[in-house]
């Protein structure tokens, strides 16, 4: 009896606490006071004060420490000849300067092209043309070379000529020597089986007389 009770009891609580989570309105955000809002204020105020207080407190460290750097450096020793480093602000060297420009009209020149007329020869002249109907005259090596293209065509024709002629001569011994297989009969069957008979005996026609015309 008593867990039963206990458990209605848990049931209930988680119920209860679930319906109010889910149907309670919103949790309304706190309005402060003039007071409060007063104090804030002050809060804040005091609050920036103390950080730039503590930025120019660092840049003065910092500042101070540049200054001992700088005194400790070998710039401050006197050392002859040393340039030293340069740590204060604008004691770089400056840039060179850039040289004078010069005046207007003071560019050198162009030269002078060179004249062309008169430094170029002549052309030669041409030759003159032969009268009409007459063939210019060749040179000795041009009829030289006529003569030896002549003799070699000449060579040429006899030796296709003597060419044209073994294979004549080929060709008749081999149509003697297979005169069979030359035969006309024999050009358009494939195995004839007898070349020696003709396709049909040979008979005359009948001779018919002229009807006599109906007296």
């Amino acid at each position: 009896m008593k867990k039963l009770h206990l458990a209605s009891i848990i049931a209930l609580a988680a119920a209860s606490t679930t319906a109010g989570a889910w149907y309670a309105p919103y949790y309304p955000a706190p309005v402060l006071t003039p007071e409060q809002q007063q104090e804030m204020v002050k809060q804040q105020q005091a609050f920036m004060e103390r950080q730039t207080k503590a930025m120019e407190q660092a840049m003065e460290a910092q500042r101070q420490f540049a200054e001992q750097m700088a005194n400790q450096g070998p710039a401050a020793t006197g050392f002859p000849g040393y340039p030293g480093a340069p740590y204060g602000y604008g004691a770089a060297p400056a840039f060179p300067e850039m040289p004078p420009m010069p005046e207007p009209g003071q560019y050198p020149d162009f030269p002078q092209m060179p004249e062309f007329a008169g430094q170029y020869p002549d052309m030669p002249e041409m030759p003159n043309a032969p009268e009409f109907g007459q063939a210019p005259e060749m040179p000795a090596s041009a009829q030289e070379r006529i003569k030896e293209m002549d003799a070699y065509r000449a060579q040429a024709k006899q030796r296709m000529e003597e060419r044209r002629a073994a294979f004549k001569q080929m060709s008749e011994q081999r149509q003697a020597m297979h005169q069979a297989r030359c035969d006309h009969r024999f050009q358009g069957m494939p195995a004839p089986m007898f070349p020696n008979m003709p396709a049909a005996p040979s008979q005359a026609a009948p001779q018919q007389q002229a009807p006599t015309p109906n007296q």
